[in-house]
């Protein structure tokens, strides 16, 4: 019978644990109870731990001290370093099967052990650990959100979080009339509800026809003097828009800003169950995304749409005080940043006006990607359809055109690009055929430029006029890219030169001799998920441009498992998350000359970020293996 350990013992290794996630979450009998039957082993410097040639594990190791090296025998995986509080080889125990790493004692390193029993019982009977152990990233990062949420938001706790569900909206009973419901009785029905809108439906158990707001009694009734005998379904909105109950307010509200509607269906397991309206959403807000976009719209000159784009940021830093992920931020972020884009575009127009052809304002990098954050210069171009014998004297009228946009949408904060990829540049004003051509080429071409222009342009996104061009050369793009097998492979080695700098005595690396204790979270954090996104996707003709998006319509087509594409969208939507917190920070004592918006000092991470960010650069360099393995590099 093992010895029974004694409450100072016990004491100490609940301290210990309590360091540590999930242990800090866990219920302090239990926990107590665990650290009496935990066992504190030691393995010197340069021991094995566990390998795959012993067979199926027989018990979980947590690190009380020191530092453990797992690696990948096949050289796929990279190096991963464990450090104190991290647990090991979780999944193996979890599955009962042998582990893929081989763990060696870095440094001396002791170890709380827990058997395969305990283990179970733990699992069974906390809520916490089981969360964690199963998933394990994303219950990291709901506890980092958690953390932002306090530090940022203080002074908004009694507000609204956009982060929150769109039932919690739901106050009323729904209130659905019949298509053929005359419109004086749905008028008189709105006004005794004291309601702004009304569903048309069949009947309760089948889909929405229509929506009849305030709006529609205004456009459609009053104006006209309309019949009001004649059915509600003469003048209702057909095809409402309807997002699930689960939904977030924020995706509610980036719906209205997109869309320009006021009100959004909401539905539980395809079943109606209510109606958000903007009113509803906004009450306990000080900011409103629709009021936002309004400012936008109505900017009727530069100063104006100054003011308008300095709203985004101060509404995108109170989202980042309520909690909302950093996906949604971004997208909110890029949403808004397109629609300044096509305000500045209106004012352009009115100092230089474009030529009367089919032409398209093409978003590139991350605003193809739908992903900016609170920095970021432009990254633009235009294409555009005309006759060979046109082309000339086109591509002149939409460049002098594009130079007052570039100009004015640096007035207004979108600095212009230092690599000049901006559609004042000729060469990326192109009429569709040299498009084409110049896409061709770099598939051609092979070289180091060529690499470096389709890492932008291959990410291009239509953000005002003809979008169909667009669509065209995406088209286009995505059956060309596949038959130059050799291309696809050179990017997949170009991606693989730029590898997260994890360390094995220390947690990281310096990637950078001359910003030592620093880490480039755009270069070396987020890169890696995004190249790697936009080869998978390329070679798969994948047309999605947001890297999430090509991340979760690539995985069924290469065999990856939901778990581990969801690890990878976590990790990269934490890296998004610390560069908007880093862009959140700066005060009036940063020197804004030297001031990186991508450049993190490490020490400035709390130990649950920095773990995280560790974990994250190893889900990094596993994606990277998957490029390493499919093109045999």
């Amino acid at each position: 019978m093992p010895a029974i350990p004694s409450p100072t013992i016990v004491n100490t290794t609940v301290d210990e644990l309590c360091k540590h996630a999930p242990f800090d979450q866990m219920d302090v009998p239990l926990l107590r109870a665990l650290a009496g039957r935990l066992r504190l082993r030691y393995f010197a410097k340069g021991a094995t731990i566990f390998s795959p040639a012993e067979g199926v594990v027989n018990g979980l190791l947590i690190v009380q001290r020191g530092a453990v090296s797992g690696i990948d025998g096949a050289d796929t995986v990279g190096e991963l370093t464990l450090t104190e509080g991290e647990m090991f080889p979780l999944g193996a125990v979890i599955s009962r099967r042998t582990t893929v790493l081989t763990f060696t004692a870095a440094t001396d390193v002791f170890c709380y052990e827990m058997s395969l029993a305990v283990f179970q019982e733990v699992m069974d009977a906390s809520p916490p650990f089981r969360q964690f152990a199963t998933r394990r990233l994303a219950h990291l990062l709901d506890q980092s959100r958690r953390n932002t949420q306090a530090h940022f938001g203080a002074a908004l706790a009694e507000t609204q979080t956009l982060a929150s569900p769109l039932k919690s909206l739901l106050r009323r009973t729904l209130v659905a009339v019949a298509p053929s419901t005359p419109i004086a009785e749905v008028l008189g029905l709105m006004r005794q509800k004291r309601i702004g809108s009304v569903v048309v439906v069949v009947d309760q158990d089948s889909a929405p026809l229509g929506i009849f707001t305030e709006r529609d009694v205004l456009d459609r009734v009053a104006v006209p003097r309309i019949d009001q005998l004649l059915p509600v379904s003469a003048v209702m909105t057909s095809s409402p828009f309807s997002l699930p109950a689960h939904a977030s307010l924020f995706e509610a509200a980036r719906a209205m800003a997109e869309q320009r509607v006021r009100h959004v269906l909401v539905t539980e397991e395809g079943r109606l169950t209510g109606v958000v309206s903007e009113h509803d959403l906004f009450a306990r807000q000080q900011l409103s995304l629709g009021s936002m976009a309004k400012s936008i719209y109505r900017a009727d000159d530069v100063a104006a749409l100054v003011l308008a784009s300095a709203d985004v940021r101060h509404m995108a830093n109170a989202l980042l005080a309520q909690g909302v992920d950093a996906g949604h931020l971004t997208q909110f972020v890029t949403t808004m940043n397109d629609a300044v884009v096509g305000r500045a575009l209106v004012l352009a127009r009115r100092q230089c006006p474009p030529p009367d052809v089919a032409w398209c304002w093409m978003g590139l990098g991350s605003e193809g990607r739908m992903e900016q954050t609170l920095a970021t210069d432009q990254d633009n171009a235009i294409i555009f359809s005309a006759g060979a014998d046109h082309i000339g004297t086109t591509k002149a009228r939409l460049l002098a055109f594009a130079a007052v946009a570039n100009h004015i949408l640096d007035e207004v904060g979108f600095p212009l690009c230092r690599g000049d990829i901006m559609a004042k540049n000729p060469q990326w004003c192109l009429s569709e055929v040299e498009w084409r051509d110049t896409f061709g080429h770099w598939l051609r071409a092979i070289n180091p430029q060529a690499l470096l222009n389709a890492a932008i342009f291959f990410d291009l996104r239509a953000l005002h006029g003809e979008a169909s061009l667009v669509d065209n050369l995406k088209s286009w793009l995505a059956g060309a890219v596949v038959t130059q097998p050799i291309f696809l492979r050179q990017m997949a080695a170009n991606a693989l030169q730029v590898t997260p700098p994890i360390g094995v005595l220390r947690d990281f690396v310096d990637a950078d001799a001359d910003h030592p204790g620093t880490i480039d979270l755009k270069i070396y954090a987020a890169r890696p998920f995004v190249d790697a996104a936009r080869i998978f996707a390329l070679a798969h003709q994948v047309y999605a441009t947001n890297t999430a998006d090509r991340l979760r319509q690539v995985a069924p087509k290469i065999h990856m498992g939901d778990d581990e594409v969801n690890a990878y969208i976590d990790g990269f939507h934490f890296v998004q998350l610390l560069r908007l917190r880093h862009q959140h920070a700066p005060t009036g004592s940063v020197d804004h000359a030297a001031w990186n918006p991508n450049r993190l000092q490490l020490d400035s991470l709390n130990g649950l970020d920095r773990r995280i960010l560790k974990e994250v650069l190893h889900q990094a360099r596993k994606l990277q293996a998957r490029l390493e393995m499919d093109y045999r590099l």
